[in-house]
Protein backbone atom coordinates (compact mmCIF):
# COMPACT_ATOMS: atom_id res chain seq x y z
CA UNK A 1 0.00 0.00 0.00
CA UNK A 2 1.50 3.31 -1.05
CA UNK A 3 1.76 6.35 1.21
CA UNK A 4 -1.09 8.23 -0.46
CA UNK A 5 -3.45 5.28 -0.05
CA UNK A 6 -2.42 4.90 3.59
CA UNK A 7 -3.14 8.57 4.25
CA UNK A 8 -6.50 8.27 2.51
CA UNK A 9 -7.42 5.28 4.69
CA UNK A 10 -6.43 7.16 7.83
CA UNK A 11 -8.56 10.15 6.78
CA UNK A 12 -11.53 7.84 6.12
CA UNK A 13 -11.18 6.26 9.56
CA UNK A 14 -10.97 9.65 11.27
CA UNK A 15 -13.97 10.92 9.29
CA UNK A 16 -15.96 7.85 10.34
CA UNK A 17 -15.04 8.38 13.98
CA UNK A 18 -15.98 12.06 13.86
CA UNK A 19 -19.36 11.21 12.32
CA UNK A 20 -19.99 8.74 15.12
CA UNK A 21 -18.91 11.32 17.66
CA UNK A 22 -21.37 13.89 16.38
CA UNK A 23 -24.27 11.46 15.97
CA UNK A 24 -27.01 11.71 18.61
CA UNK A 25 -29.75 9.29 19.65
CA UNK A 26 -33.26 10.19 18.52
CA UNK A 27 -35.41 7.31 19.82
CA UNK A 28 -36.18 6.98 23.52
CA UNK A 29 -36.21 3.61 25.29
CA UNK A 30 -39.00 4.88 27.55
CA UNK A 31 -42.08 3.39 25.84
CA UNK A 32 -44.34 6.14 24.52
CA UNK A 33 -42.00 9.11 25.02
CA UNK A 34 -42.38 11.09 21.80
CA UNK A 35 -39.57 12.55 19.73
CA UNK A 36 -38.91 16.13 20.86
CA UNK A 37 -37.69 18.39 18.02
CA UNK A 38 -35.58 20.58 20.32
CA UNK A 39 -32.16 18.99 20.12
CA UNK A 40 -31.08 20.62 16.89
CA UNK A 41 -29.19 23.91 16.79
CA UNK A 42 -29.53 26.40 18.28
CA UNK A 43 -29.89 24.60 21.60
CA UNK A 44 -31.63 27.29 23.61
CA UNK A 45 -34.37 27.39 26.23
CA UNK A 46 -36.89 28.94 23.87
CA UNK A 47 -36.63 26.01 21.46
CA UNK A 48 -37.55 23.53 24.20
CA UNK A 49 -40.86 25.31 24.79
CA UNK A 50 -41.53 25.72 21.05
CA UNK A 51 -40.94 22.02 20.54
CA UNK A 52 -43.34 21.19 23.36
CA UNK A 53 -46.04 23.33 21.76
CA UNK A 54 -45.68 21.33 18.54
CA UNK A 55 -46.19 17.88 20.08
CA UNK A 56 -48.15 18.31 23.34
CA UNK A 57 -51.62 18.80 21.87
CA UNK A 58 -52.39 21.67 24.26
CA UNK A 59 -54.01 23.76 21.49
CA UNK A 60 -52.70 27.06 22.84
CA UNK A 61 -54.03 26.29 26.32
CA UNK A 62 -52.56 24.48 29.33
CA UNK A 63 -52.79 20.69 29.30
CA UNK A 64 -52.89 18.56 32.46
CA UNK A 65 -53.35 14.87 31.80
CA UNK A 66 -55.92 14.55 29.05
CA UNK A 67 -57.76 17.75 29.91
CA UNK A 68 -57.28 21.28 28.56
CA UNK A 69 -57.55 24.34 30.79
CA UNK A 70 -57.58 28.07 30.11
CA UNK A 71 -55.59 29.69 32.92
CA UNK A 72 -55.43 33.12 31.28
CA UNK A 73 -57.54 34.82 33.95
CA UNK A 74 -55.51 33.13 36.70
CA UNK A 75 -52.07 34.28 35.54
CA UNK A 76 -51.90 37.44 37.64
CA UNK A 77 -53.19 35.74 40.77
CA UNK A 78 -51.07 32.59 40.51
CA UNK A 79 -49.37 32.25 43.94
CA UNK A 80 -46.12 31.08 42.34
CA UNK A 81 -45.91 34.12 40.09
CA UNK A 82 -47.16 34.86 36.58
CA UNK A 83 -43.94 33.75 34.85
CA UNK A 84 -44.58 30.04 35.30
CA UNK A 85 -47.92 30.23 33.48
CA UNK A 86 -46.75 32.68 30.83
CA UNK A 87 -43.86 30.40 29.87
CA UNK A 88 -45.87 27.18 29.78
CA UNK A 89 -48.91 28.36 27.82
CA UNK A 90 -49.55 25.97 24.94
CA UNK A 91 -47.79 23.01 26.57
CA UNK A 92 -48.54 19.92 28.63
CA UNK A 93 -47.76 20.86 32.26
CA UNK A 94 -48.79 17.58 33.91
CA UNK A 95 -45.40 16.81 35.47
CA UNK A 96 -44.88 20.42 36.54
CA UNK A 97 -48.36 20.65 38.05
CA UNK A 98 -47.97 17.44 40.04
CA UNK A 99 -44.48 18.13 41.39
CA UNK A 100 -44.97 21.84 42.12
CA UNK A 101 -48.27 21.55 43.99
CA UNK A 102 -47.69 19.35 47.00
CA UNK A 103 -51.11 19.86 48.57
CA UNK A 104 -54.40 19.36 46.73
CA UNK A 105 -55.42 23.05 46.78
CA UNK A 106 -54.44 23.67 43.14
CA UNK A 107 -56.17 20.48 42.02
CA UNK A 108 -59.40 21.65 43.63
CA UNK A 109 -59.25 24.91 41.63
CA UNK A 110 -58.80 23.26 38.24
CA UNK A 111 -62.47 22.56 37.41
CA UNK A 112 -63.09 26.32 37.26
CA UNK A 113 -60.75 26.57 34.26
CA UNK A 114 -61.67 23.36 32.42
CA UNK A 115 -62.34 23.78 28.68
CA UNK A 116 -62.48 20.31 27.08
CA UNK A 117 -60.78 16.96 26.68
CA UNK A 118 -57.53 16.87 24.68
CA UNK A 119 -57.84 15.57 21.11
CA UNK A 120 -54.53 13.68 21.08
CA UNK A 121 -52.74 11.28 23.46
CA UNK A 122 -50.06 12.70 25.75
CA UNK A 123 -46.53 12.87 24.36
CA UNK A 124 -45.25 11.68 27.76
CA UNK A 125 -46.19 8.22 29.10
CA UNK A 126 -45.31 8.92 32.76
CA UNK A 127 -48.08 8.41 35.31
CA UNK A 128 -49.28 9.80 38.65
CA UNK A 129 -51.57 7.06 39.90
CA UNK A 130 -53.18 7.60 43.34
CA UNK A 131 -51.56 4.43 44.70
CA UNK A 132 -48.29 4.89 42.78
CA UNK A 133 -44.91 5.70 44.26
CA UNK A 134 -44.99 9.47 43.77
CA UNK A 135 -48.45 10.29 45.03
CA UNK A 136 -47.99 7.93 47.99
CA UNK A 137 -44.77 9.71 48.92
CA UNK A 138 -46.25 13.17 48.33
CA UNK A 139 -49.12 12.54 50.76
CA UNK A 140 -46.61 11.57 53.44
CA UNK A 141 -44.39 14.55 52.62
CA UNK A 142 -47.30 16.96 53.16
CA UNK A 143 -47.80 15.47 56.60
CA UNK A 144 -44.08 15.74 57.38
CA UNK A 145 -44.00 19.41 56.35
CA UNK A 146 -47.14 20.54 58.18
CA UNK A 147 -45.16 22.21 60.98
CA UNK A 148 -43.31 24.63 58.65
CA UNK A 149 -44.25 27.13 55.95
CA UNK A 150 -42.59 25.15 53.16
CA UNK A 151 -43.81 27.59 50.51
CA UNK A 152 -41.18 30.05 51.72
CA UNK A 153 -37.38 29.68 52.05
CA UNK A 154 -36.04 29.11 55.54
CA UNK A 155 -34.11 31.71 57.53
CA UNK A 156 -31.10 29.38 57.51
CA UNK A 157 -30.82 29.15 53.72
CA UNK A 158 -31.44 32.90 53.40
CA UNK A 159 -28.55 33.64 55.75
CA UNK A 160 -26.25 31.23 53.91
CA UNK A 161 -26.86 32.61 50.45
CA UNK A 162 -26.84 36.26 51.58
CA UNK A 163 -23.45 35.62 53.19
CA UNK A 164 -22.15 34.01 50.00
CA UNK A 165 -23.25 37.00 47.93
CA UNK A 166 -21.72 39.44 50.42
CA UNK A 167 -18.40 37.58 50.30
CA UNK A 168 -18.51 37.45 46.49
CA UNK A 169 -18.86 41.23 46.21
CA UNK A 170 -16.35 41.93 49.00
CA UNK A 171 -13.68 39.80 47.38
CA UNK A 172 -14.52 41.22 43.94
CA UNK A 173 -13.95 44.74 45.29
CA UNK A 174 -10.70 43.62 46.92
CA UNK A 175 -9.46 41.91 43.74
CA UNK A 176 -10.06 45.06 41.69
CA UNK A 177 -8.54 47.34 44.32
CA UNK A 178 -5.38 45.25 44.60
CA UNK A 179 -5.32 44.14 40.95
CA UNK A 180 -4.96 40.66 42.45
CA UNK A 181 -5.63 37.51 40.46
CA UNK A 182 -5.30 35.43 43.65
CA UNK A 183 -8.16 37.30 45.32
CA UNK A 184 -10.17 37.04 42.09
CA UNK A 185 -9.78 33.26 42.23
CA UNK A 186 -11.13 33.27 45.79
CA UNK A 187 -14.02 35.49 44.66
CA UNK A 188 -14.71 32.93 41.92
CA UNK A 189 -15.16 30.20 44.50
CA UNK A 190 -17.82 32.23 46.28
CA UNK A 191 -19.47 33.11 42.97
CA UNK A 192 -19.63 29.40 42.12
CA UNK A 193 -21.18 28.56 45.50
CA UNK A 194 -23.61 31.46 45.13
CA UNK A 195 -24.76 30.22 41.74
CA UNK A 196 -25.39 26.69 42.98
CA UNK A 197 -27.18 27.89 46.12
CA UNK A 198 -29.33 30.38 44.19
CA UNK A 199 -30.76 27.50 42.18
CA UNK A 200 -32.77 26.71 45.33
CA UNK A 201 -34.67 29.96 44.80
CA UNK A 202 -35.71 30.02 41.15
CA UNK A 203 -37.64 26.81 41.76
CA UNK A 204 -39.92 28.78 44.05
CA UNK A 205 -42.33 31.65 43.56
CA UNK A 206 -40.71 34.88 42.38
CA UNK A 207 -38.24 36.28 44.91
CA UNK A 208 -35.26 38.62 44.74
CA UNK A 209 -32.73 35.97 45.80
CA UNK A 210 -33.31 34.00 42.60
CA UNK A 211 -31.58 36.85 40.77
CA UNK A 212 -28.33 35.97 42.58
CA UNK A 213 -28.17 33.17 40.02
CA UNK A 214 -27.90 35.73 37.22
CA UNK A 215 -24.58 37.05 38.57
CA UNK A 216 -22.95 34.11 36.81
CA UNK A 217 -24.24 35.05 33.31
CA UNK A 218 -26.68 32.14 33.55
CA UNK A 219 -30.31 33.22 33.29
CA UNK A 220 -32.76 32.45 36.09
CA UNK A 221 -35.55 32.70 33.51
CA UNK A 222 -33.93 30.35 31.01
CA UNK A 223 -33.05 27.90 33.75
CA UNK A 224 -36.66 27.78 34.85
CA UNK A 225 -37.17 26.28 31.41
CA UNK A 226 -34.06 24.19 30.83
CA UNK A 227 -33.51 23.05 34.41
CA UNK A 228 -36.97 23.00 35.99
CA UNK A 229 -39.22 22.23 33.02
CA UNK A 230 -36.78 19.99 31.15
CA UNK A 231 -34.12 18.45 33.39
CA UNK A 232 -36.20 18.07 36.53
CA UNK A 233 -39.25 16.67 34.79
CA UNK A 234 -37.52 14.30 32.34
CA UNK A 235 -34.22 13.53 34.00
CA UNK A 236 -31.61 11.68 31.93
CA UNK A 237 -34.02 11.21 29.03
CA UNK A 238 -33.72 12.58 25.51
CA UNK A 239 -35.94 15.44 26.71
CA UNK A 240 -33.36 16.51 29.29
CA UNK A 241 -31.78 19.78 28.12
CA UNK A 242 -28.81 19.24 30.43
CA UNK A 243 -28.09 16.03 28.52
CA UNK A 244 -28.44 17.28 24.97
CA UNK A 245 -27.05 20.82 25.34
CA UNK A 246 -23.50 19.49 25.77
CA UNK A 247 -23.75 16.96 22.94
CA UNK A 248 -21.78 15.99 20.96
CA UNK A 249 -18.90 17.04 23.22
CA UNK A 250 -20.16 15.10 26.25
CA UNK A 251 -22.21 12.00 25.44
CA UNK A 252 -23.80 10.37 28.46
CA UNK A 253 -26.47 8.49 26.49
CA UNK A 254 -25.29 4.87 26.02
CA UNK A 255 -25.21 3.77 22.37
CA UNK A 256 -23.72 0.69 20.77
CA UNK A 257 -22.33 2.79 17.93
CA UNK A 258 -20.60 5.24 20.27
CA UNK A 259 -16.95 4.98 19.39
CA UNK A 260 -14.08 4.61 21.83
CA UNK A 261 -12.59 7.78 20.38
CA UNK A 262 -15.80 9.70 21.10
CA UNK A 263 -15.71 8.62 24.73
CA UNK A 264 -12.05 9.52 25.15
CA UNK A 265 -12.59 12.94 23.55
CA UNK A 266 -15.47 13.57 25.97
CA UNK A 267 -13.28 12.67 28.96
CA UNK A 268 -10.45 14.91 27.85
CA UNK A 269 -12.53 17.97 27.04
CA UNK A 270 -14.92 17.74 30.01
CA UNK A 271 -13.04 20.37 32.07
CA UNK A 272 -13.06 22.73 29.06
CA UNK A 273 -16.83 22.29 28.68
CA UNK A 274 -17.31 23.07 32.38
CA UNK A 275 -15.13 26.16 32.11
CA UNK A 276 -16.99 27.57 29.10
CA UNK A 277 -20.50 26.83 30.40
CA UNK A 278 -21.20 30.32 31.80
CA UNK A 279 -19.95 32.06 28.67
CA UNK A 280 -21.86 29.74 26.34
CA UNK A 281 -25.13 30.18 28.23
CA UNK A 282 -24.51 33.92 28.55
CA UNK A 283 -24.12 34.31 24.79
CA UNK A 284 -27.28 32.24 24.20
CA UNK A 285 -29.09 34.35 26.75
CA UNK A 286 -28.35 37.70 25.13
CA UNK A 287 -28.86 36.29 21.65
CA UNK A 288 -32.48 35.58 22.63
CA UNK A 289 -32.89 38.89 24.50
CA UNK A 290 -31.65 40.93 21.55
CA UNK A 291 -32.91 38.90 18.59
CA UNK A 292 -36.19 37.51 19.92
CA UNK A 293 -37.60 39.35 22.93
CA UNK A 294 -35.93 42.71 22.23
CA UNK A 295 -36.69 43.69 25.81
CA UNK A 296 -34.24 43.77 28.70
CA UNK A 297 -35.55 42.67 32.08
CA UNK A 298 -33.98 43.56 35.42
CA UNK A 299 -32.39 40.11 35.61
CA UNK A 300 -30.55 40.81 32.31
CA UNK A 301 -28.68 43.69 33.98
CA UNK A 302 -27.65 41.65 37.04
CA UNK A 303 -24.65 39.86 35.40
CA UNK A 304 -22.93 43.22 34.90
CA UNK A 305 -23.11 44.22 38.58
CA UNK A 306 -19.83 42.45 39.35
CA UNK A 307 -17.72 44.18 36.65
CA UNK A 308 -19.46 47.46 37.46
CA UNK A 309 -18.47 47.12 41.11
CA UNK A 310 -14.88 46.50 40.05
CA UNK A 311 -14.95 49.55 37.78
CA UNK A 312 -16.01 51.71 40.73
CA UNK A 313 -12.80 50.68 42.49
CA UNK A 314 -10.48 50.90 39.52
CA UNK A 315 -11.32 52.82 36.37
CA UNK A 316 -8.99 50.59 34.37
CA UNK A 317 -11.44 48.82 32.09
CA UNK A 318 -8.80 46.34 30.88
CA UNK A 319 -8.12 45.18 34.44
CA UNK A 320 -11.85 44.86 35.07
CA UNK A 321 -12.41 42.73 31.97
CA UNK A 322 -9.46 40.45 32.75
CA UNK A 323 -10.54 39.88 36.35
CA UNK A 324 -14.18 39.36 35.39
CA UNK A 325 -13.30 36.86 32.65
CA UNK A 326 -11.07 34.98 35.08
CA UNK A 327 -13.90 34.86 37.63
CA UNK A 328 -16.40 33.61 35.05
CA UNK A 329 -14.10 30.86 33.79
CA UNK A 330 -13.14 29.58 37.25
CA UNK A 331 -16.62 29.79 38.77
CA UNK A 332 -18.02 28.12 35.64
CA UNK A 333 -15.50 25.28 35.99
CA UNK A 334 -16.53 24.91 39.62
CA UNK A 335 -20.24 24.95 38.76
CA UNK A 336 -19.74 22.31 36.05
CA UNK A 337 -17.57 20.15 38.29
CA UNK A 338 -20.23 20.19 41.00
CA UNK A 339 -23.27 19.98 38.75
CA UNK A 340 -22.24 17.28 36.31
CA UNK A 341 -20.86 15.08 39.09
CA UNK A 342 -23.59 15.65 41.67
CA UNK A 343 -26.13 12.92 41.12
CA UNK A 344 -27.01 11.81 37.61
CA UNK A 345 -24.15 10.28 35.65
CA UNK A 346 -22.80 6.82 36.45
CA UNK A 347 -23.01 3.48 34.62
CA UNK A 348 -25.38 2.19 37.32
CA UNK A 349 -27.79 5.13 36.96
CA UNK A 350 -30.55 5.10 34.34
CA UNK A 351 -29.94 7.00 31.10
CA UNK A 352 -32.22 6.96 28.08
CA UNK A 353 -31.00 4.03 26.00
CA UNK A 354 -31.10 1.71 29.00
CA UNK A 355 -33.82 -0.89 29.51
CA UNK A 356 -36.68 0.88 31.25
CA UNK A 357 -38.85 -0.48 34.06
CA UNK A 358 -42.48 -1.54 33.51
CA UNK A 359 -43.86 0.90 36.08
CA UNK A 360 -44.09 4.33 34.41
CA UNK A 361 -44.62 6.27 37.65
CA UNK A 362 -42.92 9.67 37.31
CA UNK A 363 -41.36 9.48 40.78
CA UNK A 364 -39.65 6.22 39.94
CA UNK A 365 -38.02 7.79 36.87
CA UNK A 366 -36.62 10.49 39.14
CA UNK A 367 -35.25 7.90 41.55
CA UNK A 368 -33.73 5.78 38.77
CA UNK A 369 -31.88 8.82 37.36
CA UNK A 370 -30.51 10.13 40.68
CA UNK A 371 -28.19 9.04 43.51
CA UNK A 372 -27.70 10.80 46.83
CA UNK A 373 -24.30 11.34 48.44
CA UNK A 374 -22.85 10.60 51.83
CA UNK A 375 -21.49 13.51 53.92
CA UNK A 376 -22.82 16.24 51.61
CA UNK A 377 -26.44 15.50 52.49
CA UNK A 378 -25.62 15.71 56.20
CA UNK A 379 -24.79 19.46 56.09
CA UNK A 380 -27.19 22.19 54.99
CA UNK A 381 -24.26 24.32 53.80
CA UNK A 382 -22.83 21.48 51.70
CA UNK A 383 -26.26 20.49 50.44
CA UNK A 384 -27.08 24.05 49.39
CA UNK A 385 -23.74 24.66 47.67
CA UNK A 386 -23.31 21.20 46.12
CA UNK A 387 -26.79 20.27 44.83
CA UNK A 388 -27.30 18.05 47.87
CA UNK A 389 -30.39 16.09 49.01
CA UNK A 390 -30.78 15.52 45.30
CA UNK A 391 -33.43 12.81 45.23
CA UNK A 392 -35.77 14.68 47.57
CA UNK A 393 -35.10 17.90 45.68
CA UNK A 394 -36.21 16.25 42.43
CA UNK A 395 -39.35 14.87 44.05
CA UNK A 396 -40.17 18.14 45.87
CA UNK A 397 -38.46 20.87 43.81
CA UNK A 398 -40.28 23.84 45.38
CA UNK A 399 -39.43 22.88 48.96
CA UNK A 400 -36.49 24.74 50.47
CA UNK A 401 -33.41 22.55 50.96
CA UNK A 402 -33.46 23.15 54.71
CA UNK A 403 -36.89 21.54 55.00
CA UNK A 404 -36.18 18.51 52.83
CA UNK A 405 -34.68 16.60 55.75
CA UNK A 406 -38.12 16.58 57.39
CA UNK A 407 -39.28 14.34 54.53
CA UNK A 408 -36.56 11.70 54.89
CA UNK A 409 -38.64 9.30 57.06
CA UNK A 410 -41.53 9.52 54.57
CA UNK A 411 -39.13 8.89 51.69
CA UNK A 412 -37.51 5.86 53.34
CA UNK A 413 -40.89 4.40 54.24
CA UNK A 414 -42.15 4.76 50.67
CA UNK A 415 -38.95 3.30 49.20
CA UNK A 416 -39.26 0.28 51.47
CA UNK A 417 -42.92 -0.17 50.57
CA UNK A 418 -42.19 -0.07 46.83
CA UNK A 419 -38.98 -2.11 47.12
CA UNK A 420 -36.76 0.71 45.90
CA UNK A 421 -33.18 1.21 47.12
CA UNK A 422 -32.40 4.37 49.11
CA UNK A 423 -28.65 3.82 49.27
CA UNK A 424 -26.15 6.68 49.11
CA UNK A 425 -22.83 6.86 47.30
CA UNK A 426 -19.66 8.80 47.92
CA UNK A 427 -18.83 11.90 45.91
CA UNK A 428 -15.71 10.17 44.61
CA UNK A 429 -17.76 7.24 43.28
CA UNK A 430 -19.98 9.65 41.33
CA UNK A 431 -17.01 11.53 39.89
CA UNK A 432 -15.40 8.29 38.71
CA UNK A 433 -18.73 7.03 37.44
CA UNK A 434 -19.44 10.19 35.44
CA UNK A 435 -16.28 9.68 33.40
CA UNK A 436 -17.05 5.98 32.96
CA UNK A 437 -20.54 6.87 31.73
CA UNK A 438 -19.04 8.95 28.91
CA UNK A 439 -17.61 5.76 27.38
CA UNK A 440 -20.49 3.39 28.19
CA UNK A 441 -22.04 1.76 25.13
CA UNK A 442 -24.10 -1.10 26.56
CA UNK A 443 -27.75 -0.83 27.63
CA UNK A 444 -28.44 -1.82 31.22
CA UNK A 445 -31.41 -2.45 33.47
CA UNK A 446 -30.60 0.30 35.96
CA UNK A 447 -33.39 0.36 38.53
CA UNK A 448 -32.87 1.34 42.13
Amino acid sequence: MDTLQLKANIVDVLRSEVEKTFKMSTTSTIPGLAYLPAREEPKIALNFLEARKKIDGAEGLWRIGNKLYNLETFIKSHPGGAEWLLLTKGTDITELFESHHITDKAEQLLPKFYIREAATPRSVPLTFLPDGFYRTFKKRAVEALKTVDFHKPSTTTNLIIDSLVAMTFTLTFAAAFAHSYAIAVLASVFLGWTTVAAHNYFHMRNNFRMYYFDLSMLSSKNWRITHVMSHHMYTNTLWDYEIYVVEPFLQWIPRKDKSYLAGMISKIISPIVWMLLFLREGLARYYVVIKVHRVFEFRDIVPFLLPLSMYLVTANILVVLKLWLLMLLISSFMFGLIGFNAAHHHPDIFHDGDIYRNDLDWGLLELDAVRDREVIDDSIFLALTNFGSHTLHHLLPTVDHHYLQLCVPAFLQTCKEFHVSSDKWTQWELIKGQFRQLTRTDAKKNHR
